[in-house]
């Protein structure tokens, strides 16, 4: 799976600790950073691109990041952030409370609201940013494994970190083609989790944002098949598709739009991926579901502002 690698011990000493400040910043945002251990920074950090969403397998020295109030917008904030303990011990401090994270636990915050991590000890992570898209029509609590009370909650919460424990062993070897799949899995657990938490907390999503993240999950694993419409989703998700319209009504865009749109978008992390340079426009699009390569090209263009072909030389030239 294509990846990027940062290692502070290709850094000069006095240097590391401004170089591991400014890897965070670019990808988390701006956040404070501080060593707590007397050695040298020796971090490093490896970033994964999983369909919709970005892992990175984090080990680095005793340390805390912190974000404080700024009224700056920032790329990173239309995402939730998630962070699994591999190992060492944590403590997250967010709205006036904290939790300690061990290993094998797991917290899913917003990281627009300030925060603070700290790692005691030499630690190792798997951190995860989520568009907040993919999480819509669920409550986002400050949600840690020790504060699951039911069975069914702490269950949901065990399978999650030990999926995820087991990913981050195999995220180097993984093929680019199992990213889509690793990412629906992922996001299927993480709602089917927040679902069984708010229900807990009697503050449980309603039908209609259950339904939504169903749909979604359904539509991102069957873009491929050119049937895949409102017929078939009202079809598997036994209800009308006079429902299904009522209950998108309140989106910023329609249901048949958003299959396209998603569509379209699976093409064009296609025809950028340099292992499917030889597959070509038409195999491209028949692959995510459209039935006519003309009509796909007109969309792309439409949607990208450039034809496929034109975007496809531009993904190359970008890598050279």
């Amino acid at each position: 799976m294509n990846h990027y690698h940062f290692d502070t011990r290709s850094t000069e000493a006095g240097e590391r600790a401004q170089c591991w400040s400014a890897i965070n910043r670019d990808f988390f945002g701006p956040l404070g950073v501080e060593c707590l251990d007397d050695g040298p920074l020796d971090a490093q950090m490896s970033a994964f691109e999983v369909g919709p969403l970005r892992l990175f397998r984090i080990t680095a020295p005793a340390h805390r990041v912190q974000r404080g109030t700024t009224r700056d917008i920032w790329p990173i904030d239309d995402k939730y952030k998630m962070v699994l303990q591999l190992g060492g011990q944590a403590q997250i401090r967010q709205r006036e409370r904290s939790a300690r994270l061990g290993a094998g636990e797991w917290s899913l915050y917003d990281p627009r609201v300030p925060y603070s991590i700290t790692n005691f000890e030499r630690s190792d992570l798997l951190a995860l940013q989520i568009p907040r898209e993919q999480l819509r029509g669920f409550k986002v609590p400050a949600l840690h494994t020790r504060e699951a009370a039911s069975s069914d909650v702490v269950g949901l919460h065990a399978v999650l970190g030990s999926f995820l424990r087991a990913l981050a062993g195999q995220l180097e070897s993984l093929p680019e083609g199992v990213a889509q799949p690793l990412a629906e899995t992922i996001l299927g657990l993480l709602a089917s989790t927040l679902a069984a938490h708010q229900a807990e907390r009697s503050a449980y999503a309603t039908l209609p944002d259950v339904l939504k993240a169903r749909v979604r999950l359904y539509v991102q694993t069957r873009l491929a098949d050119p049937e895949l419409g409102i017929d078939s989703i009202a079809r598997a998700m036994r209800c009308s598709k006079r429902y299904l319209h009522r209950v998108f009504e309140d989106e910023s865009t329609t249901l048949e739009r958003y299959i396209w749109a998603s569509r379209l978008e699976r093409c064009r992390d296609a025809l950028a991926d340099p292992a499917a340079r030889r597959r070509s426009i038409s195999q491209t699009a028949y692959a995510c579901g459209f039935k006519s390569s003309a009509h796909f090209c007109r969309l792309f263009k439409a949607h990208y502002g450039m034809a496929p072909r034109e975007f496809r030389a531009q993904a190359g030239a970008t890598r050279h």
